[in-house]
């Protein structure tokens, strides 16, 4: 490069050798006009990019038209999580209307790598500090497994129908479900490389049904406890599944109750039991950062107020 601006950086970033190796194949690459007219800042962001993370590094020269992402007058300011959500749902809701879910996934896939990138920039460029930038990180982990939420669901829906509940009165209603963050991804810290914890959270015991149940109902093709320990067995195989687009998360699910020998779901009155009767002290402070990641918001409010005496 002509302009001195980027020996400057260059010289004076964390590793000026690969730094220059990253600049150098990226403008081989379609961004190379583009380098040309990069200003003083941009220059800063993409030179400690490529001197501090090769393997972002990597995937901007695989993906030169992502270097609009590091866009200086944007990257400077973080992306708020209604911005995050309102782009996925552009496109998510109408690839679920033409059962695209492949195509779904994939998008999904990229989209979090774009952010990933976006965000480690603003990161080694020292253009935010550590809670904004764990903030950034959790909010797009949220979003993710929202959709993969989203997707799974519809998929489950179409094979198998609705799992529904009765009340005391004999009224059958549809069975809610949601995921529930907890520990660094609860607290909105995740950093790059976290992993997710979640809990998985049904409203009540019940039975599957193609149709809404009459006040007699035919026999359901499932219980509501199979069904939605299946569903959250896709959930975790799409979320840590590894593809071409990389994979989204590792999950851990060690801090559901019993840990590993635990079944995957349970009831909002299962967890209740298990608390009253055998929570421990570690699993009170666990739960202050529990959260509600994905699914019905109205049960994760009922499961965060069903815990407040015990987690304090």
């Amino acid at each position: 490069m002509k302009n001195p601006l980027w020996a400057k950086a260059i010289n004076s970033c964390a590793d000026p050798q690969r730094a220059r190796h990253f600049v150098e194949l990226l403008a081989a690459t379609a961004a190379g006009t583009a380098l040309g007219k990069c200003s003083a800042g941009q220059i800063r962001v993409l030179v400690a990019l490529g001197g501090g993370s090769q393997v972002l590094s990597e995937l901007l020269v695989a993906n030169p038209d992502w270097l609009a992402l590091l866009d200086f007058g944007q990257i400077q300011h973080p992306r708020r999580a209604q911005g995050f959500r309102s782009e996925v749902q552009s496109w998510l809701k109408p690839l679920l209307a033409g059962r695209n879910y492949p195509g779904a996934l994939a998008r999904l896939r990229q989209f979090k790598q774009r952010e990933m990138l976006r965000i480690a920039a603003r990161d080694l460029a020292r253009l935010a500090d550590v809670v904004e930038i764990t903030r950034e990180i959790s909010d797009v982990a949220d979003v993710c497994l929202d959709a993969v939420w989203q997707i799974c669901r519809q998929q489950f829906a179409e094979r198998f129908g609705q799992p529904y509940h009765q009340d005391a009165d004999g009224r059958w209603h549809a069975t809610a479900f949601c995921v529930l963050g907890m520990g660094k991804l609860g607290g909105q810290e995740l950093n790059h490389s976290s992993d997710v914890d979640v809990l998985f959270v049904y409203s009540d015991e019940g039975q599957v049904f193609k149709e809404a149940p009459a006040k007699e109902a035919p026999a359901g093709t499932m219980t509501s406890h199979a069904f939605f320990n299946r569903l959250a067995e896709a959930f975790i195989a799409e979320v840590t599944r590894m593809t071409l687009d990389g994979v989204l998360y590792r999950i851990d699910l060690r801090l559901r109750p019993e840990g590993d020998a635990g079944p995957l779901c349970r009831s909002l009155a299962s967890y209740e039991n298990y608390y009253a009767q055998w929570g421990q002290t570690w699993e009170r402070m666990m739960l202050i950062k529990s959260r509600r990641v994905a699914g019905d918001e109205g049960l994760a409010h009922e499961f965060l107020e069903m815990i407040q005496p015990f987690r304090f």
